[in-house]
């Protein structure tokens, strides 16, 4: 579960790590998006995590962000695709997306 921190940041209460299920299977270099646990679909071949898009701006639309759906996506296109992780994490769209 996520919470707001000090500067209004979401943040993931376990200190911001991976769920402990999937640890196992991660990359040393693998970098998670603080607070979007609840979007995490799986785990590539490389070890890197992979996030649902749609889930993600479900997590921007709930509280404590309480974004409309069209500010969460501005807000994931800055602030997380503007992250340029280098690989070392997927954003995936499902199918349904594209239809």
């Amino acid at each position: 579960m996520s919470k707001q921190n000090q500067d209004g940041y979401l943040e993931d209460e376990d200190d911001n790590e991976a769920p402990s299920e999937l640890l196992e299977y991660l990359a040393e270099d693998c970098l998670k998006l603080d607070g979007l646990n609840d979007a995490i679909v799986g785990v590539t071949s490389q070890g890197y995590l992979v996030y649902d898009y749609e889930k993600i701006i479900e997590v921007f639309m709930k509280e404590p962000s309480n974004m409309e759906y069209d500010e969460a996506v501005e807000f994931f296109d800055y602030n997380v695709l503007g992250l340029e992780g280098n690989g070392n994490w997927v954003i995936m769209k499902s199918r349904e997306y594209y239809v």
